[in-house]
This record gives C-alpha cells, structure tokens and sequence, in this order.
C-alpha cells in the first residue's frame, strides 16, 4: 500500500522539446549540472515537461540538494498548466505534508485531476486514500476498483495491492488464486513484492 511519485523523466513535445530531451539525455549520463541548466531553460521557455523534470531533480537529489519547496512549486506551475503527471506528484505533497501543511481534500483533488486525464498512478494513489481513509471515508470497494484501473494499465503497485485484498479478503471474496494471479501481474511489471508474494504461494500449493 505504497504512495507513488513518479520518478521518471519524460520527453518534451512543444517548440523547446529538444532542450528537454538533451537534459534527459545529460541526466541519464549523470551530466546534472548540464542537465539542470537545460530543463530550467526549457521551463522559462514554458515547457511544462522541462518544469516537470526539474521537479523529479529536486525530488531525487541527483546533483543537487533535495528540495521539497522548489519541487513542488514547478510541479504547481506545470499541474496548473495541464501537465497531470505533476498533478499526480504535487498530491503526494499534500498528502504526506512534505514541507507543507496536510490537506487531504486538496491532494484527492489532485490525483483525480490526474487519473481522470489518464495519468493512473494518480488513481492508484486515490485507491491508497480510499483503502487507508485519508481524508475520506473508508471504502475498500472504491479502493479496489481505483487499484483495478491503475493494474489494468500498467500500474505495477494496483496489481500488488489487489493481490493483497484477495489474499485477505478486504471489500472482495477471499481468493488466493486470484490473489496469486495478481501478484503474478504485478510480478511481470517489475515489482519484487508482487514476485515474492507470487513465489510464496505457488510453494504453498495455490493454483
């Protein structure tokens, strides 16, 4: 039941896309002076995929010192201008508090603004407010079916925690086949929790 940030860099589509696919570019070979110039380039040049990865550079700490503050003001600046993978992140701020104050009501809004543009791992975060009853009442029929959208495209963590509710019979049926299958799903998206849950299973004889 893990909150997600995205933590990726993403290429850049408009006039300035060529500073932001350089910087990515500078990033990945650890160039991060470079790569931090590039993308606050890009952002003055209002690529909100530019302010976007500057915020993922504070966030990461990689060639410059961490700074929640600064990150969540270009991940505000780039939300507010259509950019819902910065929704997505900018709502774990609010959720968390990270150096600023909890507002639960504004993180849901966040991460619906985001799911509902497409962007699920903004609907696996509402899933983990629903299943933990963050700032709304607990409902794990909700949580499952937020965790569902975000399996079903490619969310490794939905699938995970779905194969927690199966196992456990939280807002579904007990059910560790289907609770295995999930954690095969999740398994097959990377995740070492969903390989391991899986691995333990299948020695327990669950088909």
């Amino acid at each position: 039941m893990k909150k997600l940030f995205l933590v990726v860099l993403f290429l850049g589509i408009n006039l300035s896309a060529d500073l932001v696919s350089d910087g990515v570019i500078e990033y990945k070979n650890s160039n991060y002076t470079r790569a931090i110039e590039l993308l606050t380039s890009a952002c003055d040049a209002s690529n909100m995929s530019g302010c976007y990865n500057l915020g993922v550079i504070y966030v990461n700490a990689k060639g410059i010192k961490k700074d929640y503050i600064k990150a969540r003001e270009l991940y505000t600046l780039a939300c507010d201008n259509g950019y819902t993978d910065a929704c997505a992140n900018l709502g774990v701020f609010y959720e968390n508090g990270l150096d600023v104050k909890i507002d639960y009501p504004h993180a849901k809004e966040l991460y619906t603004k985001a799911c509902d543009a497409g962007n699920f791992t903004g609907c696996h975060n509402l899933g983990v407010m629903y299943e933990k009853a963050n700032g709304v009442q607990k409902d794990y029929r909700k949580a499952g079916e937020f965790y569902t959208q975000s399996c079903n495209n490619g969310v490794s963590e939905g699938c995970y925690n779905l194969g927690n509710f199966y196992r456990s019979g939280k807002g579904v049926r007990q059910n560790e086949s289907t609770a295995k299958e999930f954690y095969g799903r999740a398994c097959d998206l990377g995740n070492s929790d969903g390989c391991s849950r899986y691995k333990r299973l299948n020695e327990e004889g669950v088909k």
